[in-house]
């Protein structure tokens, strides 16, 4: 059990920051000890705190340590490390069952980026507790729907009659956009997509923009992909406090 008091503030808000969404960062589920347990790859966790976000999302009233370069991000994993919020882990490849590994009692190995990590930290307490309360309520709600009076339940029913006609609306659109793709590539020979972000890893409203693409030409597909190795191999190093390394390539 972690004694949260006896770490410094900033330290935990440091990890609060890695393990939300605003860090980047690739937390992933596995099994410790019969435990599901979320873990990461270090230089993941290093390049969340060289990114942007960082900096942008603290605030005064939860203040951060400072990190300038990749030595001082290594050094405050090193730190956070130490505290133990998280512990260091042992993942065979292609497996997501993880064990703890050996080290002299007295000796903790330092911070590597090419280790994996599991959380000991599972987030705010107040989190905790609230989530569980909102849980609570709303078995407690479910259960004593019987006794819901009729205005409630009828808005529940046509709530839910909406939320049905939104996923029936939005299963007609994937099947029309499909048949659109085959017209297009059987006529024309190249696939048009009816809203080409639809499935894209963007927000609800990206997703519907832009209106009508295009697949890439094999030609096309092959120039991209050789422009990229050239501007990647190019810009090495570059850009490590702006956002380094954004698609960590964790090993599997």
């Amino acid at each position: 059990m972690l004694q949260l008091p006896q770490i410094p503030r900033e330290h935990i808000n440091a990890a609060d920051y890695l393990r939300s969404g605003d860090s980047k960062m690739k937390n992933r589920q596995g099994v410790l000890n019969g435990k599901r347990v979320d873990f990461f790859k270090g230089k993941s966790a290093v390049n969340a705190l060289l990114r942007q976000n960082y900096k942008a999302t603290a605030k005064r009233s939860r203040p951060r340590p400072p990190v300038t370069d990749r030595p001082s991000a290594e050094k405050l994993l090193s730190t956070l490390l130490s505290d133990g919020l998280f512990v260091r882990v042992d993942k065979p490849p292609k497996s997501k069952h993880l064990t703890l590994t050996q080290h002299h009692p007295h000796h903790q190995p330092p911070f590597a980026a090419d280790a994996y990590y599991a959380w000991a930290y599972e987030g705010s307490e107040w989190s905790m507790y609230l989530l569980g309360l909102a849980l609570v309520a709303l078995t407690l709600a479910g259960v004593m729907f019987p006794l819901w009076p009729m205005p409630m339940k009828t808005g529940v029913w046509y709530l839910s009659l909406g939320v049905l006609g939104i996923m029936g609306l939005f299963m007609i659109l994937v099947v029309v956009r499909l048949f659109i793709w085959i017209g297009t590539l059987i006529v024309l020979g190249q696939g048009g997509w009816l809203y080409p972000n639809l499935f894209a890893d963007v927000g609800i409203i990206e997703s519907f923009i832009p209106l009508w693409g295009w697949d890439p030409k094999k030609g096309e597909k092959r120039s991209r992909s050789a422009g990229v190795k050239a501007k990647s191999s190019g810009s090495d190093g570059e850009g490590l406090v702006n956002g380094a390394a954004d698609g960590d390539d964790d090993d599997e």
